[in-house]
């Protein structure tokens, strides 16, 4: 696809059932002319079909979740993760806020040609609460986040669990927790009778005698309250739990509330009979947040129909052909997983149970997500890896500007000796806004890696070159807002700086700092321990990611601990006292403890174990690394003799520090990197030629 030809934007926003076959038909299908950008809090997804086989223990981790970044990534679109906060129609544009757990901010706008919103719900305060373990299943992702708590909670037995709500739902939920915990008291809690639900009806006495057989109580009635350790029914009867689970009808979201677009009666988005929001012909909306014309249950089914329509009519429309109307199914296909490998089958007046419909029931589910799936990369062709990974081999940088190895330039004229370096990075995510933090981070690491505080920086960013120029600027100004986050957040004053379009987008920063008494790269003396302020193997993990062989949830959880500073860590090593200081960066670690020991007879005994993200050591097994890592076990030369992982000679992007320091100050350094957040780990000694 050449990105000189992108003239229009299409935005996905949620990461829902509906939205991952949109994104699945632009990638067997491109529009070279529609930039795709996907808003989601995070880059996974649950399958909700597999959601009560996962807790049942069924299915891993790796199988309940859908990878909304990888697949758009593969699609050639952005990811962008944030959360819905407004939505102006007539304008078209959004509002995206960052997650908590990537600062919280809010994004500039985001304008579209065609939007859909495929968001969720959210959880409906049913009955007032003061239970100190009470959780609501909506969203499902909150759920999963939730339940470590829930099952400490249950560990032991005589522990009490009810499951409020007896739609299809709550039934998988207390049959799968029965499963999950075979000591606890469960009950399950229904409104109604499992025949007043039109999709239940049939299967209601093998509901009944399936939750009996498995020793759940079923309970009808209306909880009114929740207090600590019981819930109080309508009728005046209080239940004893220790935990509950409450699976009752959704809410609209709070950004839906306030929003001035049409509502259905019950404040759901009311669309039209093409899935469009009445009264616009560009935005669309699905899944729980939508309330079609002809109202249906919201089920995954559901939202997996619309997504197929949605999918279809998106390309028409972007085409310019013609569209036909949406047709939900009257009927539908119910199993409910028993979790013990039994499942029951109900369509309309047929209701049936055993082995042989769990069976059915996991076929569905496997070939439903096998068709999200991303194919990894054959090993003959490589993607080259982007970031710092994308550097020329050290060798050829010594060659050009000899061995002076220190992290910045320092000028000692200045009363406070002024620190200078300059670096730039290839786009490792697609999301422009990340990318400027990034660069911001990555650059300011070089003066913390010498002592100093960053104060002022220049950028150069380079756009992706589009076939509209509104394209260009709207990217553009992603990445100067993530710049500007990150200088706000690191202390630097950003200048200005200057802007070019380019076929491959790149952000560099040119930064200032100050020191008054610079931490040298060299000065390691032997004896010393080799200590990082945190782990490494970003440069695997996103090699990963481009092959399809590393979730995307390990990307999110590597962007946690990248973007954060590492002002605290530069300051207190100087209090403490190191022998010597750098980052880890392009070359790797080993690459960079070369150059800290270059011209010295001194060698290296490597720790048994060196600290990496969630993700590296499986991907590392399956042979995943980064297209530097030649050039850098190369560049890292005796150093890296007898290293304990493949894991020293990955580039790093917005990696950690990395010291040398005498055994006697060990502890200091890493009792007060602990108490100030970080997770420092010894990786080895410095040692003579002949120890």
């Amino acid at each position: 696809m050449d990105s000189r030809d992108l003239t229009r934007t299409l935005v996905l926003i949620g990461g829902g059932h509906a939205h991952v076959s949109v994104i699945r038909r632009l990638l067997m299908h491109p529009n070279p002319t529609v930039r795709l950008i996907v808003v989601a809090p995070e880059s996974h997804a649950p399958y909700s079909g597999m959601l009560p086989g996962f807790l049942a223990r069924a299915y891993t981790e790796d199988a309940l979740f859908l990878d909304v970044a990888g697949l758009t990534e593969q699609a050639g679109g952005w990811f962008i993760r944030g959360e819905l906060v407004a939505l102006d129609a007539d304008r078209r544009a959004i509002q995206v806020r960052r997650p908590a757990t990537l600062g919280g901010e809010l994004l500039p706008e985001i304008h579209y040609d065609w939007a859909s919103i495929n968001t969720g719900a959210a959880p409906r305060d049913a009955f007032p609460s003061a239970h100190a373990h009470l959780f609501y299943v909506k969203p499902l992702k909150h759920l999963l986040d939730q339940l470590p708590q829930i099952d400490a909670t249950l560990e032991g037995p005589g522990k009490s669990l009810i499951v409020v709500g007896g739609g299809a739902a709550g039934i998988e939920l207390a049959l799968a927790f029965r499963v999950r915990h075979p000591k606890s008291t469960i009950q399950l809690i229904a409104k109604r009778p499992f025949e007043a639900d039109r999709a239940l009806a049939a299967g209601a006495h093998r509901i009944r005698q399936a939750l009996q057989a498995r020793a759940i109580t079923c309970v009808e009635g209306t909880v009114v309250a929740a207090q600590p350790g019981s819930i109080t029914l309508e009728d005046g009867r209080e239940l004893a739990a220790d935990c509950v689970l409450v699976s009752t009808p959704v809410a609209p979201p709070a950004w839906l509330v306030n929003s001035d677009l049409p509502k259905a009666a019950n404040g759901f988005l009311a669309v039209d009979a093409y899935l469009a929001v009445q009264g616009y012909t560009n935005l669309f909306a699905c899944g729980d947040i939508a309330e079609l014309c002809s109202p249906r249950a919201r089920a995954g089914v559901m939202a997996v129909r619309a997504g197929q329509y949605l999918a279809r009519v998106l390309d028409q429309i972007i085409r310019g052909q013609s569209r036909h109307a949406f047709r939900p199914q009257k009927h539908w296909l119910t199993l409910i997983n028993c979790g013990d490998g039994e499942a029951i089958f109900i369509k309309g007046w047929l209701a049936l149970q055993g082995s042989w419909v769990w069976w059915l029931k996991d076929r569905i589910d496997q070939a439903f997500m096998r068709q999200f799936a991303i194919e990894p990369m054959h090993h003959d062709a490589p993607m080259r890896c982007e970031g710092c990974a994308a550097k020329l081999p050290g060798q050829v940088l010594r060659s050009e500007f000899g061995a002076n190895f220190e992290d910045a330039s320092v000028d000692p004229s200045q009363s406070k000796g002024a620190l200078r370096s300059i670096d730039g990075l290839s786009y490792l995510v697609a999301d422009p806004h990340l990318m400027g933090w990034l660069a911001m981070r990555h650059a300011a690491s070089d003066i913390w890696a010498m002592g100093g505080t960053p104060r002022r920086a220049l950028a150069l960013v380079a756009a992706t070159r589009a076939g509209h120029p509104n394209l260009e600027s709207a990217e553009f100004s992603l990445v100067i807002a993530g710049l500007r986050s990150a200088a706000k957040a690191y202390g630097v004053r950003l200048d200005g700086g200057h802007s070019v379009a380019l076929t491959q987008p790149m952000v560099a920063v040119s930064i200032d700092g100050e020191v008054a008494h610079p931490i040298q790269k060299q000065g390691a003396c032997s004896g010393d321990l080799l200590v990082m302020s945190g782990p490494i193997g970003s440069g695997v993990l996103f090699a990963g990611f481009r092959q399809g062989r590393v979730p995307g949830r390990y990307i999110d959880r590597y962007l946690q601990t990248a973007l954060c500073s590492l002002q605290d860590a530069a300051t207190i090593a100087g209090q403490v006292g190191v022998s010597a200081m750098t980052d880890v960066t392009g070359f790797g670690l080993a690459g960079h403890l070369a150059e800290m020991l270059e011209g010295t007879s001194l060698g290296v005994a490597w720790s048994p174990d060196i600290p990496v993200y969630d993700g590296v050591q499986a991907a590392i097994a399956l042979g995943v690394k980064s297209t530097a890592a030649d050039d850098n076990t190369a560049y890292a030369g005796r150093i890296g003799a007898g290293a304990p992982s493949a894991a020293v000679f990955d580039p790093q992007t917005a990696g950690p520090l990395l010291v040398s320091v005498h055994p006697e100050r060990l502890d200091a350094l890493l009792t007060v990197w602990r108490e100030a957040g970080y997770a420092p780990a010894v990786v080895g000694r410095v040692t003579t030629e002949t120890s």
